[in-house]
């Protein structure tokens, strides 16, 4: 009984590797060099495999926690999580398919794009999807996931994380997030929803300024993003400005197409990985360039990622674009996504690559440096925990409702912020003003840039129209 389980893990194992070999991922040559007594003695560890995988099966006292199934998936999850790497994951079929969903704009979910904290303990936030049932609720980027439904996300992957989130729509799940210069940990109930992603915006500023804000790379972002400059190319663009602050990234042809339509020639990014199969250079072609003769300024933060840094970098290096806001999040590592077993719809992720851009800069932990730094005002602890609280009631509406034509800020707001110290509120009255102006707005498509509050779309703007920032220090 004994041996025949023996061969069965054995056979399993093999065939699991040999498929790998299919996708050009494992060289075939090393499994037969045993490498004795080194770490990569590939039959001493399938031994041990063996050895706790049988005495799980034959011993363990829950039979019905052993299947063959369970335990292979958990070990093939397991050694995905070894590499320490929160882009190598494996994914059984809801996350399969809720990644899929992802990738076409529209999703069940309470819309957040998350990643493993820098201490690896967390999932942090790294950024709401826009509009939103979670930005609307006030959760922010960098924001990190401490309890779901009661349950401690410590220590939890951002797989695991991602599957406590979802659910039905119009169920609600209750969240505690862990704050920066906040105690206790700040509770949303969020309504799971249909996330539909409306990844480009756009509208035309003064001065024939055009503003196109792209929130994340999708199937229809590339489609999205032509129709934005085509538009504005046909009402006169002189200047142009790309927004891809938050954007969490996305899918890398998405990104490259995009760069494509801002530059005529020079290369655009190339990949490297381990082996030559995986090394790719992408270049410009002349025919997608939409407006050769237009300045650029992109705007990006701390939590523009991925395929957002590739376009960046892109524009950056052939000095197509001028950057401003702050360094990058620094993600310049490739993905891929290979089925597992069709029949249970299970599919793995993992690193194969990484990007560097055109100058041969890898930036991947580091992330790309603007050319001009413009900080937004970094918020206190009594701001922080003045928001929270702002958000938990009902002031914000309540004021809009007394208060409905915008023209009664100017005055009114200052005598908000005096009411709110009546309830231990105190927060500064240019936040204040910023909450109110985007409660107001949040449902009006149009409204898409906050000019009077954006100090970094206000350097930008001051960039396009006298070729210098006085405020990037």
């Amino acid at each position: 009984m004994i041996k025949n389980k023996e061969r069965i893990i054995w056979i399993l194992v093999l065939v699991f590797i040999f498929t790998i070999s299919l996708f050009n991922i494992y060289e075939p040559s090393k499994i037969n060099a045993q490498n004795k007594g080194s770490s990569d003695d590939f039959f001493h560890y399938t031994k041990l495999f063996q050895k706790v995988f049988i005495s799980l099966q034959q011993n363990y006292v829950d039979e019905g926690k052993v299947s063959t199934k369970d335990l292979m998936y958990g070990a093939i999850k397991g050694m995905l999580e070894a590499t320490e790497d929160p882009f190598t994951q494996f994914l059984d079929e809801e996350l399969n398919e809720s990644f899929a969903e992802e990738m076409s704009g529209k999703f069940g979910g309470v819309g957040l794009s998350i990643i493993l904290s820098d201490d690896k303990n967390w999932i942090m936030v790294l950024a709401p999807v826009e509009d939103g049932p979670s930005e609307d609720l006030g959760i922010l980027p960098g924001d990190l996931i401490a309890e779901i439904d009661g349950e401690s996300a410590e220590g939890k992957t951002a797989s695991e994380v991602s599957k406590l989130l979802r659910g039905k729509p119009g169920t609600k799940v209750r969240v505690g997030m862990k704050r920066t210069g906040v105690k206790d940990l700040i509770y949303f109930d969020i309504k799971r929803d249909i996330v539909n992603i409306k990844s480009v915006k756009y509208k035309m500023l003064e001065d024939k300024i055009g503003y196109v804000r792209v929130t994340t790379f999708g199937n229809d972002t590339a489609k999205d993003f032509k129709d934005a400059l085509l538009d504005l190319k046909k009402d006169g663009v002189k200047d142009l400005i790309i927004d891809m602050r938050n954007n969490p990234g996305g899918r890398l042809d998405t990104a490259i197409e995009m760069a494509d339509m801002l530059l005529t020639d020079g290369k655009i990014v190339y990949v490297r990985g381990r082996h030559k199969q995986q090394d790719e250079d992408f270049y410009a072609s002349k025919k997608l360039d939409i407006l050769p003769d237009i300045p650029v300024t992109l705007l990006v933060n701390k939590y523009s990622a991925s395929a957002s840094e590739v376009f960046a970098g892109a524009l950056q290096d052939n000095e197509r674009a001028t950057i401003i806001g702050e360094k990058t999040f620094g993600k310049f590592s490739v993905q891929y996504v290979l089925p597992l077993d069709e029949k249970d719809k299970t599919a793995f992720k993992l690193t194969i690559a990484h990007y560097y851009t055109p100058n041969g800069r890898k930036l991947h932990g580091e992330g790309i440096p603007p050319d001009f730094l413009v900080e937004e005002k970094e918020l206190t602890d009594d701001d922080i925990n003045a928001m929270v609280k702002i958000r938990e009631g009902s002031y914000l509406t309540d004021y809009i409702k007394k208060y409905p034509n915008e023209n009664a800020d100017n005055k009114q707001i200052a005598i908000l912020a005096e009411e709110l110290k009546e309830y231990d509120i105190k927060i500064d009255t240019y936040i204040l003003e910023r909450l109110v102006y985007v409660e107001r707005h949040k449902s009006d498509y149009k409204e898409i840039v906050n000019l009077k509050y954006d100090k970094q779309l206000k350097a930008a703007i001051e960039y396009m129209n006298t070729g210098k920032i006085a405020i990037n220090k």
